[in-house]
């Protein structure tokens, strides 16, 4: 009961799982570097299910540290794979001026304290020094990327928000089908009852021009309605993949 009270009492305000790989708080990156670098993680966990994140901001909470931040942070985020826990986050804060790498448990193997540490010092603490943001993290991000890969871990193809999507596009779907059912049906109805000589709304067929009829303008764009509800969204979102927290890495200040 008392280190549940004690769990409570450090418990620290966390912000909202970001949107994206890599979050910009402090607003140092280049806007369109940070762009291609997500689309880089985007495609790492597509191809491996590894997840890695980019979170800069200036400060920590009050009366937090950042290995506590780090930890709570992943945790809520749901950083990596449920099960596997194969996340790891690079978190940087230049107010403070200082920085961590938290590991998951499932890529500690390869991500070590020791290889985390080699690259906060020798890869990023230098180019910070030197007010290279962009530059700091691309190349530590490469280093992460380059430990990770090793632990051998096969992806889908998709991320976890990509997967998630398509698992609502099932409920999308049949919607979108009884609507063309049901408009190919009336069509079908209108033509007949012109054929028989009921009065109704003339519907043209395509002239020698080639201009459409009213049945192909509302086929098209039933079929393009159709179209753009089942296809999957690839717009490189993050989503956590339910990570339960992380097991390790390195901090460091510059």
């Amino acid at each position: 009961m008392l280190a549940f009270v004690l769990a409570l009492a450090t418990t620290i305000t966390v912000p909202p799982k970001p949107a994206t790989y890599v979050t910009d708080k402090a607003g140092v990156l280049n806007a369109a570097r940070a762009h291609v670098l997500n689309e880089k993680l985007a495609q790492f966990e597509r191809d491996t299910s590894n997840q890695i994140l980019v979170y800069v901001d200036r400060t920590l909470p009050t009366d937090s540290t950042i290995e506590q931040f780090a930890n709570d942070a992943m945790h809520q985020w749901g950083v990596g794979q449920k099960g596997k826990d194969n996340g790891a986050v690079l978190f940087l804060f230049t107010g403070d001026r200082k920085m961590r790498i938290e590991v998951g448990y499932g890529l500690e193997g390869v991500l070590t304290d020791a290889k985390s540490k080699q690259i906060t010092s020798t890869i990023i603490k230098p180019r910070l020094k030197a007010a290279d943001y962009d530059g700091a993290v691309e190349q530590g991000v490469d280093g992460i990327l380059a430990a990770v890969r090793g632990e051998g871990l096969k992806g889908t193809g998709k991320t976890a928000h990509e997967s998630k999507s398509l698992h609502l596009a099932p409920a999308v779907l049949p919607c979108s089908a009884i609507f063309v059912a049901v408009l190919i049906l009336v069509i079908v109805i209108i033509v007949k009852s012109r054929k028989r000589g009921v009065p109704g709304r003339t519907w043209t067929t395509p002239d020698a021009a080639g201009n459409s009829s009213p049945w192909s303008s509302l086929s098209s764009s039933s079929s393009d309605s159709f179209s753009d509800s089942s296809s999957s969204s690839s717009d490189s979102s993050f989503d956590g993949g339910g990570g339960d927290s992380g097991g390790g890495g390195s901090s460091d200040s510059w």
